[in-house]
Formats: structure tokens, sequence, C-alpha cells
């Protein structure tokens, strides 16, 4: 009589094979892309923070490798081998965020392997544009206007009339890439995490080698024709009136510029803002209003990160400190501009009346310490040397701040609007 044969179990595989499993389980979606339907249907979404407009699922889907490094030690140190090998470069994290003009952002991970992970490789943060008209026309009748009854953001407009301040529609964005930085995938997912880390927004404790951000044009349907003929005659409007879409309201280009016109990081999609402004309705939105606008709006809002521009400077030292070489953009799958994160670091910043002989001789001391901080995250170690102090940096307009949280910035000894 044969010997019946052992059961044969995950950890009895060869390592070669068990690897194979664990990383087709590991690297599985978290989350299914959401439809307009399906953002109106899900379970209601809450506030990352009271008052930003940053809306996240009420329960945020569990991450495949969290159960797995809960099961044994083999399995544990398999699944920690993989999420630091060279397999999970080919496997970013990403994440999809919806923006919904009044509304704001609406982010869900797609691919989150481990939230606790603090190096990573790569981030593909996915932008896509949706109206809250392509909700209401295929709702239920009878709950038109509820979505955005539900959703009306409080800080989701782009109308830069607090000049030099940014728009509040920018600090969405702002926050969802400092809050990333500091607190790494849960600071986008848990409002619970984001209260008990208040005032921590100002250190960067996660690294990326490198980040995508892609816009996708929004697809058009038979109801946006039926809307433009419904938006015909007194009821069009330009876009230059229309302070809830990006560089649709007054001065932000004056807050949001962009590289010079002979930089190599410029844009180098359809940029004619005075053009499409002169358009009516969605003829213009066509033109750049889904796509290519806010592309070009992520663009210029991130180059003020970088070019260490007024009340953003503080949040542009953390970009540095936390991305490793490189920013790129894409717009319906063709490149945009590409940042270097060691070429930006070296160039002179741009002259402007916040950068006085004492800002600059202080970003110069902590660009010495950057470059050392950079090179020993390269080698997945941490540099023993502490960050030069800024008493000039403000990371949130004091307008935003809350009285009750530390203030996420080193010094609050400058109080001036539009340092």
């Amino acid at each position: 009589m044969s010997e019946m044969a052992s059961p044969v179990s995950l950890t009895t595989l060869s390592t070669e094979l068990r690897h194979k499993v664990l990383a087709s389980v590991i690297w599985t979606s978290t989350a299914t892309l959401y439809n307009h339907l399906d953002l109106f249907f899900q379970d209601p979404r809450v506030r990352l923070r009271d008052d930003w407009d940053i809306w996240v699922p009420t329960t945020p889907p569990q991450p495949p490798a969290l159960s797995l490094l809960l099961t044994c030690r083999i399995l544990r140190y398999d699944v920690q081998y993989l999420l630091n090998s060279s397999t999970a470069q080919s496997h970013p994290y990403e994440i999809d965020v919806v923006f919904i003009a009044k509304c704001g952002l609406f982010p869900t991970w797609v691919c989150c392997p481990l939230p606790s992970q603090i190096n990573l490789d790569t981030l593909q943060a996915s932008f896509r544009i949706m109206d809250v008209e392509d909700i209401d026309d295929e709702v239920p009748a009878g709950r038109q206007g509820e979505f955005l009854s539900r959703y009306r953001g409080v800080s989701s407009d782009f109308d830069a009339d607090n000049y030099p301040n940014p728009p509040p529609g920018s600090w969405n964005f702002y926050r969802l890439l400092a809050s990333f930085l500091a607190l790494g995938p849960r600071g986008l997912t848990s409002p619970a995490y984001q209260r008990e880390n208040r005032g921590c927004l100002s250190r960067s404790r996660y690294s990326l080698q490198h980040l995508i951000i892609s816009v996708t044009s929004k697809e058009e349907t038979e109801m946006d024709d039926e809307r433009r003929e419904r938006a015909s005659g007194p009821r069009r409007f330009l876009l230059d009136h229309n302070s809830d879409l990006p560089y649709g309201g007054s001065r932000e280009e004056d807050v949001f510029p962009g590289p010079p016109d002979n930089s190599p990081y410029t844009w180098t999609g359809p940029t004619e803002l005075e053009t499409v402004r002169g358009m009516y309705g969605h003829a213009g939105r066509l033109t750049l209003g889904h796509a290519d606008r806010y592309g070009l709006y992520l663009a210029n809002t991130l180059w003020a990160l970088l070019d260490f521009k007024w009340l953003s400077r503080g949040f542009g030292l953390m970009v540095y400190e936390s991305i490793l070489d490189d920013i790129t953009f894409y717009v319906d799958g063709k490149p945009r501009p590409h940042f270097g994160m060691d070429d930006l670091l070296s160039l002179e910043p741009l002259k402007h009346r916040t950068l006085t002989p004492e800002v600059a001789a202080a970003l110069q001391v902590w660009k010495e310490w950057v470059m050392k901080w950079r090179s020993k995250l390269r080698e997945r170690g941490m540099l023993d040397e502490p960050r030069p102090s800024f008493a000039f940096v403000r990371y949130l307009p004091a307008s935003m701040a809350d009285p009750n949280e530390c203030p996420d910035s080193d010094s609050d000894s400058m109080s001036g609007s539009d340092v």
C-alpha cells in the first residue's frame, strides 16, 4: 500500500515558488476605480480633516500584505523581503484621485501593499476629472443635487483674491502631498490617524524614488452634448469667471505662473490660457478644462514648492527631503514635464520679493544638509545630523491654522501673510 502524500502548504513550497505566490497576493488591487455613480451610491465618504475638501472612504480597503504579515514568521520574512526587493519596482503604489469642481478631491488607494512601509520606490497618482452634472443626470429621479449637498466644499475654489496667498483649491493638493510624505499611505485614508498626528505635517518620514502624476480627460457622453445645448444663451459663462475651475479665477497666474519661458521644466502641452478664457462654456473646458488645464495647474503649484515660493516654501523642503529621483507628469498617457530632483536642487531659486539675503543664506545651509540626507536615504539609512531650523518657514496659511493644534512650522515668529 503506497504512502499517502503529505499535504502541501505555502510554507513547504520552494522559496522561489512561494515568492511568486505571495507577490501575486501582495500586489493585488485593493480597490477598483470608481465611476461617477459609484461615488454616489457607495457608503458616504468623510473629510480627511474637518476643514479639508479631501473626501476618503469611511472604511478604507484592507492591504493584502497586512494579513500575510500576521500569519507566521516565515511568511512575514518573505513579505518584508519582497516589499524591499527589486520586484517592488515594477509594482508602484497607486492612488486614484477624482477631482470634482465645487467638492474637492476624492482619493482611493488602488494598490497599497503595506501602509506602514517607509521606503517606497514609485507612487503613481492618477487624477481624473468628473462633473457634478455627470452624477445628477444619471441618479434616480428626485435625488438630483444630493451629491453636491453632501460633499459641497468649504475650501475648493480657485479664486486668488487673497493674493499673494494661494487660492483654497490649491491647498487641497498641497495637503494631499504633505500628508503622504509625512504620514505615509495611512495619512490619505484615516481621519483618526490625521487627528493623532496634528502638527506633524512639517517633517517628512517617508521616502519615494519616483512620483508619477497622471491626468486623464473626462470621457465625453451624450449627456455632455445635451448640457451644452441647455447652457446656451445667457447661461453660458466665460471660463475666466468660473473660480470652481483651475485658472478660472482672478490672479491665479500671478500666484502660480510656473517656470520661466526658457526653462526646460515648462509645460509641454497646450497652455493658451488667454485663448481658452475667451471661449464660452464647454468649448473652452474641452480645450484645457479637463486634462491639460488641470495638469498644468498641478505642475505649476508643484513648481511653487520646488522654487521655494511664499507660504509653500515649507512644503517644498519636504518634497526635496522625500522624493529622491524624479517627478513626471503625463496627460492622457502623453509625457509632460519631467522634474529631476538633483538637478533642481542645484539651481538657484528665482529672485522674488520674499527671497531676502537671510532666507537665501538659510536655504544654502539647508541644501548642504539635504544633500547628505538624500544620500543616506538612498542607502536606506538615516542621517545623524539635525535638520536646520527655519524661522521664515510657515507650512499653512495663518487663516487656516487650527489654534488648538501644534503649528505645522519650525517657528511662528513670522506672521506676515506672504511669508
